[in-house]
């Protein structure tokens, strides 16, 4: 089965497969997007903000609305394909990376994704193109094969250096197991709950949440992230708070006072150290996410 559809602004994505479509056990379902213009997906109360040839990668995307200020030409395109694999299929595609490896044995029945920026070489971009290809293409054993193929190149571009690809701050990575998880989802996954309290949490109430001794995650922050907890709980403040002044017009208190600041002006010395501008300047450079208003 392969799937391939282009969104324009104010579409939503929410393909929903067959029960026939996936029933097999040598089957993996596993969807693509890819922006072609700078475009937010909100489902809802997550937010994506993507540039051009970023994707975001998913089991199902189900009910995720579209927003772009190109609304004249296509912004997104979708895939969805479902891969044959001998078991596990990590081995098999992307030479056991243990991110994916966890993506795909992830059991939770909701929307886990990873975002993928930095893409610059348009490698993924040209992969795509194929896939949109093949699906305009008359389906057969040879076209599935190919599609199997190209997609498990993809795969293996996107995790190339992965590290320097992945989007953090905005994935909503899998497996809530972070115990018993590899040491990237692991990180993942305590990025993405702090994240969800906007930065404003305690070491104690992360550890408490995790089920982690205090002093325990404390050691564990330097192991996954070469950071103290503080350290760490800034950039995630920083990096919501681009991402607020990009897609909203709440003024820089609110946003200041969401973060956990008592008073604005510590918020926006530590904005100008980690972004080299104020805050009122990052908005301005980046108008172009402003769709909201």
């Amino acid at each position: 089965m392969l799937f391939f559809k282009s969104y324009y602004d104010g579409e939503i994505i929410d393909y929903l497969a067959n029960d026939n479509e996936n029933s097999s056990s040598e089957l993996f379902h596993f969807e693509f997007v890819e922006a072609l213009s700078p475009c937010v997906l909100k489902a809802g109360s997550r937010t994506i903000t993507l540039n051009i040839n970023d994707m975001v990668i998913c089991q199902h995307f189900k009910n995720v609305q579209i927003y772009s200020k190109n609304s004249k030409d296509i912004c997104l395109r979708h895939c969805a394909i479902d891969l044959k694999y001998p078991a596990p299929l990590n081995q098999y595609l992307v030479a056991d990376n243990p991110l994916i490896h966890d993506f795909m044995n992830d059991k939770i029945k909701d929307l886990r994704y990873v975002v993928f920026t930095n893409l610059d070489k348009k490698i993924c971009h040209n992969y795509m193109n194929l896939l949109e290809i093949f699906s305009t293409s008359d389906q057969d054993t040879y076209i599935d094969f190919q599609a199997q193929k190209v997609t498990g190149l993809m795969f293996t571009e996107l995790l190339r250096d992965h590290r320097n690809k992945i989007s953090k701050n905005q994935s909503d990575f899998p497996s809530a197991e972070v115990k018993y998880a590899s040491k990237y989802t692991q990180s993942g996954a305590i990025m993405t709950y702090i994240t969800s309290k906007n930065g404003n949490v305690t070491l104690d109430q992360v550890a408490k949440h995790f089920g982690y001794q205090k002093n325990y995650l404390s050691r564990l922050f330097h192991k996954l992230f070469n950071k103290d907890f503080i350290h760490f709980r800034l950039i995630i403040r920083m990096n919501i708070a681009c991402e607020q002044l990009k897609l909203t017009t709440k003024s820089i208190e609110e946003i200041s006072a969401e973060l956990g600041y008592k008073d604005v002006s510590t918020f926006t010395k530590q904005f100008i150290e980690s972004n080299g501008i104020k805050p009122s300047l990052y908005r301005k450079n980046n108008t172009e996410f402003n769709i909201f208003e």
